[in-house]
């Protein structure tokens, strides 16, 4: 099966290979489909080999989560010099509108549709479920965080007026979370969507 997913190179053990078919599983036969006998069949094993290590399969989803997490920690990495703004630019063109990118600014390989498409079954759980609306809750707030975090270097470094940091990241993340969606679940063009984020940033921050 050959679908994009957040994991990069060959597996680290059995519980990484077990996550890598829930999510090919998931992203074909979405939550009400997913099954622990459909996820060892992907990674081929047996059903209690799957059990073994997780105990049901919302287990295995919210270790899903963690693990998604943990890259963004890792991916996350904000520069120490040069624009803020085009850095700014290139991680919500990249997370929220699947560019990829080139260069010093490529940060990490875009989401794509596919990918989307999994978070956005898995963030439905957070509507019913305090333990999916912790982990979406801590996926939010990285994100705004590293959003925030550019922006108060863009300050420091006298690039951007002295505003709010925190609270335009909060408008920002907000923007993208909705773009996430409209994404994957509709066909509009989120060209101009885009674009006025892009000048939304423009006029507020730049002095």
């Amino acid at each position: 099966m050959d679908i994009d997913s957040p994991f990069e190179g060959p597996p680290e053990d059995t519980r990484e290979e077990i996550l890598r078919a829930a999510f090919l599983v998931l992203q074909e036969h979405g939550y009400s489909g997913l099954s622990m006998s459909r996820i060892a069949d992907e990674v081929g094993l047996q059903k209690a080999s799957v059990y073994h290590h997780y105990s049901d399969k919302d287990s295995l989803l919210l270790a899903l989560v963690d693990y998604v997490i943990e890259e963004m920690k890792y991916r996350m990495v904000q520069q120490e010099d040069g624009d803020s703004l085009q850095q700014l630019q290139c991680f919500i063109d990249q997370v929220a509108f699947g560019r990829q990118m080139e260069g010093e600014l490529a940060g990490f390989s875009p989401p794509s549709e596919e990918t989307l498409r999994v978070f956005i079954q898995i963030r439905a759980r957070a509507t019913h479920d305090d333990a999916y609306r912790e982990k979406i809750t801590e996926i939010t707030r990285l994100q705004q965080d590293h959003i925030a975090d550019v922006i108060q270097a863009g300050i420091d470094r006298g690039q951007f007026a002295d505003v709010d940091a925190e609270r335009v990241a909060a408008v920002v993340s907000t923007l993208l979370n909705g773009i996430f969606s409209r994404r994957v679940t509709t066909n509009a063009d989120v060209e101009p969507v885009r674009e006025a984020i892009h000048a939304y940033l423009e006029t507020v921050l730049v002095n």
